[in-house]
């Protein structure tokens, strides 16, 4: 089962329950609701969970001195007002290869952006891109 983690900064209107509709999906503030989660304690929570990939809009987690083997960390080089474009821009990373399955994503560090993405990965050293595939046309009838 996916396991996604938003960030407490994404809206749970136009975020989470568009991901919802397709997979399992939790904000990161509902794993500790009584508790103030500053970014270093996001880490923290990342590795007592069953391989996560966590969800964000702030930059601060594109680095790849985060990189780990036990989750997966997308950053969305997208501003507040652009949350909405995240749910599809998932989708579509999940087709790809790379991130296709829990087992391709973990230990990546993604920077995401409309038209393409940027990855690290845990054990290497160069940074990859590629293109972000086109959402797929519905068929007319």
């Amino acid at each position: 089962m996916t396991q996604i983690i938003l960030d407490e900064h994404l809206n749970r209107k136009r975020v989470l329950i568009p991901i919802h509709s397709w997979t399992t999906v939790q904000s990161i503030d509902d794993l500790r609701p009584h508790e103030v989660i500053k970014d270093d304690r996001v880490l923290y929570l990342l590795h007592t969970l069953k391989q996560p990939t966590f969800v964000t809009i702030d930059d601060g987690f594109w680095d790849k001195n985060l990189r780990h083997p036990g989750y997966c960390i997308l950053y969305f080089a997208l501003s507040d007002n652009q949350q909405d474009q995240i749910p599809p821009l998932l989708r579509q990373l999940f087709r790809l290869d790379a991130f296709k399955t829990k087992r391709a994503r973990m230990g990546k560090v993604a920077r995401v952006h409309p038209t393409r993405m940027d990855y690290w990965q845990w054990g290497d050293e160069e940074r990859h891109t590629l293109p972000i595939p086109r959402p797929r046309q519905r068929r007319r009838r």
